[in-house]
C-alpha cells in the first residue's frame, strides 16, 4: 500500500488559484464586453492637451470656465459657417433680386462719356459698369433697336436685342449689380469694348437696313 499517493478526490487548491491568477486561464475574458469608450478616450485626451497649453494648475483651477468658452467659440463658429452657406436659416432669403428696374436709373440727361471715365478715375468700377449697361441701352433705343420703358428688365431688352454679345453683356450687368460679383477694373473695360462692338453691330444693322429699304423704293 502507497500511503504517499495524492487524494484525486481533493482539488488542489494551491493550482486552482495559480490558474485561476494565470490570463491564459482566464477564459471568460473573450466573453465580457470591453468598457472601452471612445469619447471618453477623445475627452481624455483633450484634457491633457489643454492642461499643457495652459498649465495644469490654472487648468484644472478653471475648468469649467474653459470648457464654456470653448464651447461658445465652437459654436460661434458653427454658426457663422451655416450663415455663410444658408443665410436663409436666419431669417432672410439670401436671394438677390434678378430683375432689375431701370426706372431706379435714366437714360437721358446724363454724359455717360464723363461719368464713366470719372468712375473709372476714382476705381469705382461697379459705377463704371452700371453707366456702361445705361450707354448702350441709350444708343440702342435711339437707333430703334429696342423701347427703353422704366419697368422694362435687361432680360427683356436682352429678348429685344437678340444677339448673343447683348446677353453676355446683360448677364455681366446683373452679375455685378445683383449678384455681389466683384467689379474690377478688367471687366468694367471689357464692358465698355463690348458695347463698342454692339453699338457698331446695331449700326451696320441700320445701315443694311436703310439701304435695302432704298432698293426696294427704286424697283
Amino acid at each position: 500500500m502507497i500511503d504517499n499517493a495524492a487524494d484525486t478526490l481533493r482539488p488542489d487548491t494551491t493550482l486552482l488559484k495559480t490558474w485561476r491568477e494565470d490570463g491564459d486561464y482566464d477564459y471568460a475574458r473573450e466573453m465580457m464586453q470591453s468598457d472601452f469608450s471612445l469619447s471618453e478616450w477623445i475627452l481624455r485626451h483633450i484634457d491633457r492637451l489643454l492642461s499643457d497649453i495652459f498649465g495644469s494648475r490654472l487648468y484644472y483651477d478653471n475648468r469649467t470656465l474653459i470648457w464654456i468658452s470653448i464651447g461658445v467659440v465652437i459654436l460661434a463658429a458653427i454658426c457663422v459657417f451655416i450663415y455663410r452657406k444658408r443665410p436663409g436659416l436666419f431669417g432672410s432669403s439670401g436671394r438677390v433680386a434678378t430683375e432689375y428696374k431701370v426706372g431706379e436709373d435714366t437714360i437721358y440727361g446724363i454724359d455717360f462719356a464723363a461719368e464713366t471715365e470719372e468712375a473709372m478715375q476714382r476705381k469705382d468700377y461697379r459705377e463704371a459698369v452700371r453707366l456702361t449697361y445705361l450707354h448702350c441701352l441709350k444708343q440702342l433705343t435711339d437707333r430703334g433697336l429696342t423701347d427703353w420703358q422704366p419697368w422694362k428688365t435687361p432680360t427683356e431688352y436682352a429678348a429685344e436685342v437678340g444677339t448673343h454679345d447683348f446677353r453676355v453683356f446683360s448677364n455681366h450687368f446683373l452679375r455685378v449689380r445683383y449678384g455681389n460679383f466683384a467689379a474690377t477694373e478688367a471687366l468694367a473695360l471689357e464692358m465698355q469694348r463690348m458695347k463698342d462692338r454692339i453699338v457698331n453691330a446695331s449700326r451696320n444693322h441700320v445701315q443694311s437696313c436703310d439701304n435695302g429699304t432704298e432698293k426696294g423704293g427704286t424697283r
